[in-house]
């Protein structure tokens, strides 16, 4: 919560500390009660519809309408507001001295509330900050950043040192004079040599990925930029053809796919070009057939004329099993129905 420095109303006193009680000066008291009255002022002020007041962010409301034949022109108009503002300021900060407060090195402080005006912000909320090499690592296999202490047991020295830096644990080079060879190692290498080697490659391969990592999050700020940018500029009736560059400022890389159209109008001899080139491909002997796919259309259509010819068959010896009487009477009983038409419209 804010602390807001304040300083009483009905009197401002001007002190000034000294060693000696001697050298203190005199105190001025100012009646600020006197001069209001003299000046016709009061700090109780009545309207009709009380302000509406946000402590926390120290504003006042005014909903109270305001008159036309009050308000006036020229000097009568800025008396006027002069005047609605001196109250709404006083009964703000009549308002504020209600707040519980509290003395702190001689000066008088309150304690704001919590705001109730939802304001808007400035900029944008900030993007969460993009994981380095390690972080994103560490957070797939699941590794958790532990604290270690700083002061380290040195076995050699026995007590209790800095993990790093000046007086190290087993950073002593008098400590450090000896080297353990391994069974396959070569005897006659300087290992001692090899380990400071080590080391200084250790620490040249960190800060290379340190740089690697702020580069990064430098280009990806540029892009950023360089696309709140390009929107700007199209949002011109335009769409930016005609919006005026920085002196520094680089074309906007347009992503996806873009195809390219040949002219309707112009000269036709690049058309001519393009269809002798077309023609001379289909009409070129060199030009390459998929064998394997003309032989699975071919064999797939040959598949599907079999199958028709096969349900051909069966509908022939559906036909077949009907027998000579049962398709005499079929036929019959046709040529009775087309020898009557008259009856049949009757019956209908």
């Amino acid at each position: 919560m804010p602390k807001t420095k304040l300083t009483h109303t009905t009197q401002l006193s001007m002190l000034a500390t000294a060693s000696n009680p001697e050298d203190t000066p005199m105190v001025n008291t100012i009646n600020v009660d006197e001069l209001l009255e003299s000046a016709g002022r009061s700090i109780q002020v009545e309207k009709d519809v009380p302000l509406t007041l946000d402590m926390g962010s120290l504003t006042a409301y005014d909903m109270q309408p305001v008159e036309m034949s009050k308000l006036g022109q020229g000097k009568a108009r800025d008396a006027f507001l002069m005047n609605l503002t001196r109250d709404n300021t006083q009964l703000l900060f009549n308002s504020l001295f209600s707040l519980p407060s509290s003395v702190v090195e001689k000066v008088k402080c309150v304690q704001l509330p919590a705001p109730t005006t939802k304001l808007p912000r400035e900029k944008p909320i900030p993007k969460p900050k993009t994981l380095t090499k390690w972080e994103a690592f560490a957070k797939s296999k699941g590794i958790q950043k532990k604290k270690r202490g700083r002061m380290l047991y040195d076995d050699v020295a026995k007590e209790w040192k800095p993990r790093y830096g000046f007086n190290k644990a087993g950073g002593d080079k008098e400590q450090n004079w000896v080297v353990e060879v391994p069974e396959n190692g070569d005897p006659y290498k300087d290992w001692l040599g090899d380990k400071e080697d080590k080391k200084k490659e250790k620490v040249a391969k960190n800060e290379l990925q340190r740089l690697k990592n702020i580069s990064k999050q430098v280009k990806l700020k540029s892009e950023a930029i360089n696309q709140n940018v390009k929107q700007v500029h199209k949002s011109t009736a335009s769409l930016g053809k005609f919006q005026e560059k920085s002196k520094e400022e680089k074309k906007a890389k347009e992503k996806g796919k873009h195809k390219k159209f040949a002219p309707v109008t112009g000269d036709a001899s690049s058309e001519k070009e393009k269809s002798l080139a077309l023609i001379s491909k289909i009409s070129n002997s060199s030009v390459s057939v998929n064998k394997e796919k003309a032989a699975n259309q071919e064999l797939g259509a040959t598949i599907k004329r079999s199958r028709e010819a096969e349900r051909e068959n069966r509908a022939n010896k559906r036909r077949s099993k009907m027998g000579v009487k049962a398709q005499t009477k079929h036929f019959d009983k046709k040529t009775r129905q087309v020898s009557r038409p008259g009856k049949e419209k009757s019956k209908r």
